[in-house]
């Protein structure tokens, strides 16, 4: 082998070894920046397969992971939507005319989806994946579980378990500023 070739091979490796150790960086750093706000992740296939009913929501989806599961869309959805009627009555319990009443939930709604609007695009970066997610499903999911703990808190433990699983998330500060 010849001088020419072993610098040749030299050089070679240097470059090769650049490349992999600039790649290896970027990959960290985008990995990095990717989980650094993530709280939310899907269960692993591997776990859920030892039990998929311990992390598969079977009432109702809240959030965007189990959203499009189809055993899930059933009426029992729009129970969503009667438990934020119920909430946002709360608020014009006191109001004996329907027109003022109706006008109040209007406000307190558009009120709640202009600060969730703000919080939106943080609110995917709770989620290790991609997901849709926008202030609607944050107003109704928040509203439901608001709900369902101020209305309905003498539920079994078995019922809230069923309802409610490790899977079957939305980022908690939006739920707050609701």
């Amino acid at each position: 082998m010849s001088q020419g070739e072993i610098g040749s091979d030299e050089e070679a490796l240097q470059r090769l070894t650049s490349t992999i150790v600039q790649k290896i960086g970027e990959g960290a750093q985008k990995t990095k920046s990717f989980f650094s706000s993530a709280s939310i992740y899907r269960v692993p296939e591997e776990l859920r397969k030892h039990k998929e009913s311990a992390y598969t929501p079977c009432l109702i989806s809240i959030g965007p992971l189990h959203q499009k599961d189809q055993h899930l869309q059933t009426p029992l959805q729009h129970v969503k939507m009667s438990y934020t009627n119920h909430l946002l009555s709360r608020l014009t319990a006191g109001i004996d005319d329907l027109e003022s009443a109706e006008k109040t939930k209007f406000t307190v709604v558009e009120e709640c989806l202009a600060e969730l609007k703000t919080l939106v695009d943080d609110a995917k970066k709770c989620y290790a994946e991609e997901v849709t997610l926008d202030e609607e499903m944050m107003l109704i999911d928040g509203c439901f579980i608001l709900e369902l703990f101020y209305g309905y808190h003498t539920f079994t433990c078995m019922l809230y378990m069923r309802t409610v699983k490790f899977s079957n998330n939305i980022p908690f500060r939006g739920v707050g500023d609701i």
